[in-house]
């Protein structure tokens, strides 16, 4: 029997595997052992990780990075307000308060 386990982390995931004989670190599909947090929406694709990196230039606006210092937070909170102005994509109000991205 196998255990796995993800880390969410700012800049970058990881996955790691426990079984009888350690832990071991899962390389993705670019045989790299670490995956960056990041987010890429196109008009027809999707991508997540290193392709989603390789587009923050020419698609700024919908590639989404460093997002997990907004979770949990309410759209009023004052640390969101501040970070509004220092990210590519726009944060928007939720219903409930908390905060959302806006994408096309």
């Amino acid at each position: 029997m196998s255990v796995v386990g993800i880390d969410l982390g700012f800049l970058n995931c990881y996955i790691g595997v426990a079984r009888s004989g350690g832990i071991e670190t899962i390389a993705n599909e670019y045989s790299d052992r670490c995956t960056p947090a990041c987010i890429s929406l196109g008009s027809k694709t999707r991508a997540i990780g290193n392709a989603a990196k390789s587009q923050i230039v020419t698609n700024v606006k919908n590639t989404l990075h460093g997002f997990k210092k907004l979770h949990g937070r309410a759209f009023e909170d004052p640390y969101i307000q501040a970070e509004r102005a220092k990210l590519p994509y726009e944060l928007q109000k939720m219903p409930n308060g908390s905060v959302g991205v806006k994408v096309s």
